[in-house]
């Protein structure tokens, strides 16, 4: 018998609902799938990844696809929401079809969807907006489908047959478990078919697939962590008033103190502000100048990391994690990003003994005098400029015998990120 009767088939309206519910399913699988598209090649094929290739509007996805949110179970968690939309478009398309589809289960179920997805979607536009502060335009589209399905949801279950509410809270308690174990069954399906083909599609590409080595060998810089006997080594290209070189270096730094690699490995910060510290240097002006670097005192900033890097050998990596912290702490007065009493602030957060009102300082004395610190910075910049690096930059490279083989395999990548090379170096990076 059937579980419903002629009076049971739901209004036009609803019909409607569900119809637009389909349609909206469909269409975020697909913008899933594609953010999934968009993370595996961010993830494994970094260097033949098009910086901004998602960028609308003033708007990219590389910051949201990068943040640690942007996975769940090692899986990016574009493929949980593709997942998520086959088991709505499955629930839509059924009741289309059959009113009594699930038993008359559907509509509930449909509508217990649609909340939980306006629920995620609320908290990761939160993170979007409020923490990462980088909304990226396709997970914003997903903001506005699942609204939109919330409201063809309410249209599906508008004009139910009297009763059956009531129904499945009592005696049908067992067809709405029926219903959830489909639904269920339909995720773990879709789910797994979508998992196995993204890691079985890491076997038939290459980390090093668009990545080009140095032309010319590294100048040398003195700011260097990690261990002696470093099988792997990291160049960074950092401007410390970068907010994205911020977020990488963080990351990479994390990575490689925390011993999280699977080989020993060496990081080398060179110091590329968007600002000439050494005007005479670059007699036509600096190429890659950015109002950002010199209004906020960018070169301030290098010199002081150098500094201290002089002044007690080892502490430079951590002066520049301190002056990046200053990123999340600006001036109340309005002044720049680094002044010499906030640099010198951050240098005694650190451990220098010095005086921060004091200008007569070690470290201002070293920041205006040392003439060593400036020509590497200069020697960085013009190296930066040479290879046509943007910022922040970084790549990979095998060390033998305590230095860089650039020669051998190299991974470069452009506006890099920390994830990418950290994969390249737990998966890809292969001995010279």
């Amino acid at each position: 018998m059937s579980s419903t009767t002629p009076n049971d088939k739901p209004p036009g309206i609803a019909r409607f609902g569900a119809g637009a519910a389909l349609l909206l399913s469909l269409l975020g699988a697909g913008v899933g799938l594609y953010l999934t598209v968009l993370k595996f090649r961010m993830t494994f094929t970094p260097c033949a990844s098009t910086k901004g290739a998602c960028a609308i509007g003033g708007m990219s996805c590389e910051d949201a696809l990068q943040s640690s949110w942007s996975t769940l179970f090692g899986l990016p968690i574009s493929l949980w929401g593709s997942a998520f939309y086959l088991v709505a478009a499955v629930v839509a398309g059924g009741f289309l079809l059959r009113p009594e589809f699930l038993r008359g289960a559907a509509r509930p179920l449909l509508l217990g969807l649609a909340l939980f997805d306006v629920a995620v979607s609320a908290v990761y536009g939160s993170y979007a907006f409020l923490i990462l502060k980088a909304p990226c335009p396709y997970c914003l589209s997903l903001y506005v489908i699942s609204a939109l399905f919330l409201m063809c949801a309410l249209f599906a279950v508008h004009g139910a047959p009297r009763g059956l509410w009531k129904r499945l809270a009592t005696r049908r308690q067992a067809d709405l478990l029926d219903a959830v174990f489909v639904a269920c069954a339909v995720f773990i399906v879709g789910l797994g078919v979508q998992s196995v083909g993204y890691q079985a599609t890491r076997r038939f590409v290459d980390a090093q697939t668009g990545c080009a080595a140095p032309t010319v060998a590294l100048p040398t810089t003195a700011i260097v962590t990690g261990p002696a006997d470093a099988k792997v080594g990291i160049a960074l290209f950092l401007d410390l008033s970068c907010p994205h070189c911020f977020n990488e270096f963080r990351n990479v730094g994390r990575a490689v103190r925390g011993k999280e690699l699977d080989v020993p490995t060496r990081v080398y910060v060179f110091h590329t502000p968007r600002a000439a510290c050494d005007p005479d240097a670059f007699p036509a002006g600096y190429p890659k100048h950015h109002a950002d670097a010199f209004n906020g005192g960018a070169c301030l900033a290098a010199r002081a990391a150098e500094c201290v890097e002089k002044l007690r050998p080892g502490a430079g990596f951590d002066m520049i994690s301190a002056l990046f912290a200053l990123q999340a702490d600006p001036d109340p007065a309005g002044g720049p990003l680094f002044s010499p009493v906030r640099v010198a602030s951050k240098a005694v957060d650190i451990g220098l003994e010095i005086d921060p009102d004091d200008v007569d300082n070690e470290l201002f004395q070293c920041i205006n005098n040392d003439k060593d610190g400036i020509v590497r910075i200069t020697a960085h910049q013009k190296y930066a400029v040479e290879q046509d690096y943007k910022v922040p930059t970084g790549y990979v490279f095998p060390i033998e015998g305590g230095a860089p083989r650039l020669d051998a395999v190299s991974y470069l990548q452009s506006d890099y990120t920390a994830r990418a090379i950290i994969n390249i170096i737990r998966g890809s990076i292969k001995s010279p």
